[in-house]
């Protein structure tokens, strides 16, 4: 067997065979970070526009009513129907109307709140609770 007279140089080894790995490692995509990526917004369409930004979702089931307060305090409240159907709002110290699609409404109300839903659709809404601010 006869032996190879050339000597490879280590140094031209050692940049051959960095760069093999750094083209392996550079054609490589790096994962994203999944928390970042997954964000959603709460509410339907982002919820109300309003300065608090506390608000609550709730989806009235067809033929159906949501007692949302029965000792309330006075204070407003707003609601959006976020739904294709009319539901009813019922105030116990306060107003009795229907919240058409889309629509936004405030009143005054005081003890008991429910809202009605009287079609065979369910009804997202949602609302908000102001307090009454009394300045003496």
């Amino acid at each position: 067997m006869r032996k190879s007279s050339k000597k490879v140089n280590p140094a031209k080894l050692e940049g051959f065979m960095s760069a093999k790995k750094k083209s392996a490692a550079a054609a490589k995509p790096r994962p994203t970070n999944l928390r970042k990526t997954k964000k959603t917004k709460l509410g339907y369409g982002g919820g109300p526009e309003g300065p608090s930004g506390r608000f609550w979702n709730q989806v009235i089931q067809p033929k159906g009513a949501a007692l949302l307060a029965e000792r309330l305090m006075p204070c407003h409240f707003v609601v959006k129907n976020c739904g294709s159907e009319n539901i009813t709002l019922f105030a116990e110290h306060g107003d009795y109307f229907d919240v058409r699609p889309g629509e936004t409404r405030a009143t005054y109300v005081h003890g008991t709140l429910r809202l009605e839903n009287r079609t065979d659709k369910r009804v997202p809404i949602v609302f908000e609770f102001f307090p009454v601010h009394v300045i003496r």
